[in-house]
């Protein structure tokens, strides 16, 4: 089996992750602009989205759609999201050829598995997956405000994690923000602090760690990694996974299933 990933984007400016598990090629989001996505899918020796299986929707929030709009128009690819989702979505997209999807209920699309799940965010229907095929399994937590039995049980046993973090306790408590929006950046239904994805990632133990969504305001990536290294060295010694860290601007590394490369 080959596969092939890469987060195209991963901040509050957009969102989008490329995948290939041996021929089936994915887009899930696709929240940076049609071109930068042609673009990045050249620079990965990729063909443009015409060939690709199909586009995953997380949520509606324009960070994870911007460029959809003109992809749909361009390519016309199916698209997998909720419904409640796609009514958000369709005033702002035009029509789109769309299967729906519910929550823990899986679906196939090429010979690729997918199981949606709930994840609490300020969106109208916000999921998280878990992609398999055979062996493989990857799983992508975007924007998420807590984490729950449900999704540590969903999430073990995992060869990839993709999963935000989004921001630095200590540093969105000192920042200028307003008090409303670090309360909602700080709710259940906001974003995961560097804390809570190491809590998570210490609870699931996946064999690689992407982190992405690192806020540009109120982290780095040199913080994310430090805090997250620094809580999963304080509870154990025997777990030492593998990072790759996405910078706010710019792609993250091309990981292959024999090789990491930038």
């Amino acid at each position: 089996m080959y596969f092939k990933l890469c987060v195209l984007a991963g901040s509050s400016k957009g969102n989008s992750i490329f995948l290939r598990i041996d021929e089936d090629r994915f887009l899930i989001d696709a929240g940076i602009s049609n071109r930068r996505i042609e673009k990045q899918l050249k620079e990965l020796k990729e063909p443009n989205l015409s060939e690709f299986t199909g586009i995953l929707i997380t949520h509606e929030h324009t960070d994870h759609i911007q460029g959809l709009k003109t992809i749909v128009k361009k390519y016309q690819p199916k698209c997998w999201l909720t419904f409640d989702t796609y009514q958000k979505v369709r005033p702002k997209t035009g029509p789109i050829d769309t299967e729906f999807i519910e929550v823990a209920e899986a679906f196939i699309i090429g010979e690729v598995h997918f199981l949606p799940f709930e994840i609490p965010h300020d969106a109208v229907d916000p999921v998280a997956y878990v992609i398999t095929k055979g062996k493989l399994r990857i799983g992508v937590i975007l924007d998420c405000g807590q984490t729950s039995t449900y999704l540590l049980d969903g999430f073990r046993d995992l060869d990839v994690l993709i999963i935000e973090a989004n921001h630095s306790f200590d540093q969105l408590l000192g920042s200028s923000y307003s008090y409303a929006l670090k309360n909602r950046i700080l709710s259940s239904s906001g974003h995961l602090s560097n804390w809570h994805t190491a809590d998570f990632i210490l609870a699931t133990k996946p064999k690689l760690v992407i982190i992405t969504h690192i806020s540009e305001n109120n982290n780095t990536p040199e913080i994310a990694l430090s805090e997250i290294e620094e809580r999963i060295d304080f509870d154990s010694k025997s777990y030492k996974p593998y990072f790759v860290i996405v910078p706010s601007k710019g792609r993250g590394a091309i990981i292959s299933h024999s090789e990491m490369d930038e």
